[in-house]
């Protein structure tokens, strides 16, 4: 090597070898690269390549953000657990208590039969409900079960209401349906407000006005009644 090269004056040679190993370790990432870059050249290189790959790939993109917001609608739509309705302010409606459209009666009830000590409790309390007035005997645990589904879709409780007399069946309810709790009407008076006939349904609105009336319900007929659409609409107001 001639003693008079310029570049010799910047040479540096290394007292440990180990000192080359970042130069090592990227001289063969470059060499790696250029590997890949050989695998896929018949590809990328390619006119069929240069031609679609955009458009291809516009596709692909497209088609990965449909996917995406169908699951997300999806989710959104998904049935969940209903918003739970709270009472309102009783209203003032033009109709009179134990009506349709009129507010349910301030009937008091208890949640035990005459002649045993219970919570008494007036129904206007019960806001917003699903009221079953049941007779006795009941034979109603079919027609109850389905109700407590409905009242659990719309948001609001279900309400079992019999006369004051004890029945075992009614008395059986709570275990054999979830979330229901019997009350006792020891007048009959909510009955007879509403000429109740078999298991007679009544939604009460959130402001106390009963929307809906529906006598000799069966199990069937349960699965059918607007519930939810019927607690949703407007409250009836003043004067309406």
């Amino acid at each position: 090597m001639p003693d008079d090269a310029a570049w010799a004056d910047h040479l540096v040679v290394p007292d440990d070898a180990r000192e080359l190993a970042p130069d090592v370790d990227a001289y063969h990432r470059e060499l790696r690269a250029a590997r890949r870059a050989r695998r896929w050249g018949w590809l990328t290189g390619s006119r069929v390549w240069q031609r679609w790959s955009f458009p291809l790939g516009m596709v692909a993109g497209a088609l990965s953000l449909a996917l995406l917001m169908f699951v997300l609608l999806a989710f959104e739509s998904a049935p969940g657990h209903a918003t739970r309705l709270t009472a309102a302010p009783l209203a003032t409606p033009t109709y009179a208590p134990g009506e349709r459209y009129g507010l349910l009666p301030d009937t008091p009830l208890s949640s035990a039969p005459a002649g045993a000590r219970g919570t008494v409790r007036s129904a206007s309390a019960l806001r917003p409900a699903l009221v079953a007035l049941v007779p006795i005997p009941c034979q109603c645990a079919d027609v109850v079960r389905v109700l407590a589904k409905q009242a659990a879709d719309g948001g609001v409780r279900l309400a079992v209401v019999a006369p004051g007399s004890r029945d075992a069946e009614v008395s059986a309810l709570p275990g054999q349906v979830g979330g229901v709790t019997p009350w006792y009407d020891a007048t009959g008076a909510l009955a007879a407000a509403y000429g109740a006939s078999g298991v007679t349904v009544l939604v009460v609105d959130p402001d106390g006005v009963v929307s809906y009336v529906q006598r000799n319900t069966t199990a069937q007929l349960a699965r059918s009644l607007p519930i939810q659409s019927l607690l949703l609409l407007p409250p009836y107001g003043d004067g309406g």
